[in-house]
């Protein structure tokens, strides 16, 4: 009696009377009703399904820390020391593990380095074998919790032992290529993945060199650096820190890299063991990267920013275009221009003493050593004055001096090119150009035509179609 008010609380004096009349007139449509209640339960999931896992393996991720045991945060503490944890380390060359209870059974990689011939390949290769153990550890745990499910309907698989933990230095989320491969890849084979955040390595090696997160610093990770002929991601507009350089052999592909891109005497500070009593911090010149006799698995290289050469503040891409919109708004950016350049000035000088050029010492040399430079381009109109100021103001592309000035600079360049110019000044033509080429950039981004990334694509694109019979924009074979 109690249910049925409940079950009517709320209706109409006259109705729940009707509604008990009909009930008890109506025996059978009263156990139809108990009937269905009854059958309710098998129709959801039992308290056992709704305990099994979905997924088909979990792995938690854990930060070690730079390497001091103390750093350890108490989370991943709790994991890597769980009764029943089955870790794994992407290196058993980290001090933190020195620090683990006995009790804790590590599996490592150090297989991979050392088998692994090509180095991009290393974490590929760990994350699969990683995804692989994740699932038959699952699966491994689930048979086990079904054949104790037969004994006794109580036990049921617990989501903390199906899981496996992989513990890497620092944090998961600071220059951890591994674990941007692993978050990527596991979804696909029903894997979930959790992390639990350490202290990164960042914060004992900034304070080692005594340098700052801010404005601009580039975290590249040295295996990244190695593989690629110009490093992605590195300007020497901005400091690098170089993560991962694990190996004197790593070092001097590193190294290799680099110096396409620095000058070899550039000081790069190595900090090894950062933040632990045995931390070396060492500065040695970029030629001699992978000379220290310290480089082990937690190594790092920082090398500050070169601010340009000559004087000039900028090294990348981003600083000229930076000159470049200040100069047309009037917020200052030095005299970057087109003067006619070098073959321009030696016209005008006409023969005239070499400390009247600003960029020759000795033309007389310069013209004794190019030959054929004024026959080749006698055809070339270099005397027209061109108004620099009137350049930087220009309003739109197809003005006749923003077209002057493109094509002065680009004839100068060839013609510095073609006579076999002195490097200096053939670094100087290809400037002017390229600074014209950031004028005409800025000006289509003003009017929302395209910006400097288009253009650098479309370059790529047509490096890439060169010599693959791509000439209708695709690039075969690339």
């Amino acid at each position: 009696m109690a249910t049925a008010s409940a079950a009517v609380h709320g209706v109409a004096p006259r109705a729940r009377a009707r509604w008990r009349r009909d009930a008890s007139r109506d025996p059978v449509a009263g156990h139809h009703r108990a009937s269905i209640a009854r059958a309710s339960p098998p129709t959801t999931p039992s308290s056992a399904s709704m305990s099994r896992p979905m997924n088909k393996g979990e792995i938690i991720v854990v930060g070690l820390g730079p390497g001091n045991p103390a750093q350890i945060t108490l989370e991943a503490w709790s994991a890597l020391t769980a009764d029943g944890a089955l870790v794994h380390v992407r290196t058993a060359k980290h001090p933190t593990l020195s620090g683990l209870p006995a009790h804790v059974a590590l599996r490592t990689f150090d297989h991979v380095y050392e088998r692994t011939k090509k180095l991009e390949d290393v974490y590929p290769t760990i994350v699969k074998e990683l995804i692989d153990r994740a699932v038959e550890r699952a699966s491994e745990v689930d048979e086990e919790a079904a054949d104790a499910a037969d004994a006794s309907s109580s036990s049921s698989s617990s989501s903390s032992s199906r899981a496996i933990v992989y513990a890497v230095p620092g944090d998961p989320c600071v220059a951890e290529n591994s674990v941007n491969i692993l978050r990527a890849a596991a979804p696909a084979r029903g894997v979930s993945v959790r992390l639990i955040p350490g202290v990164s390595f960042l914060e004992p090696t900034l304070a080692a060199v005594q340098a700052d997160l801010l404005p601009s610093l580039a975290v590249v990770d040295a295996i990244d650096a190695a593989v690629s002929g110009y490093a992605i991601g590195i300007s020497g507009d901005a400091p690098v820190l170089l993560c991962q350089l694990y190996s004197n052999a790593l070092a001097s592909d590193v190294k290799l890299t680099l110096m396409n891109q620095y000058p070899e005497e550039t000081p790069v500070t190595l900090v090894h063991a950062a933040g632990c009593d045995d931390e070396i911090v060492e500065t040695l010149q970029l030629c001699d990267l992978d000379r220290s006799e310290h480089i082990d698995i937690l190594t790092s290289a920082y090398i500050p920013a070169i601010g340009g050469v000559n004087g000039v503040n900028g090294a990348g891409m981003e600083s000229l275009l930076d000159v470049i919109v200040k100069k047309r708004t009037g917020g200052g950016g030095g005299g970057v221009g087109v003067d006619g350049g070098w073959l321009a000035d030696s016209a005008a000088a006409d023969g005239a003493d070499a400390g009247d050029d600003p960029d020759l010492e000795d033309p007389d040399d310069v013209s004794s050593s190019s030959g054929s430079f004024d026959e080749a381009f006698d055809s070339f109109d270099f005397d027209e004055c061109i108004d620099l100021e009137c350049v930087w103001s220009v309003p739109d592309h197809a003005e006749d001096v923003a077209v002057d000035a493109l094509r002065s600079a680009a004839m100068n360049a060839v013609a510095a090119a073609a006579s076999d110019a002195p490097a200096e000044v053939r670094v100087d033509a290809l400037g002017k150009l390229l600074a014209q080429v950031g004028l005409h950039v800025a000006l289509a981004v003003e009017v929302g035509e395209f910006a400097m990334r288009d253009v650098v694509a479309a370059a790529i694109e047509s490096v890439r179609r060169e010599g693959t019979g791509g000439d209708d924009g695709e690039a075969r074979g690339s």
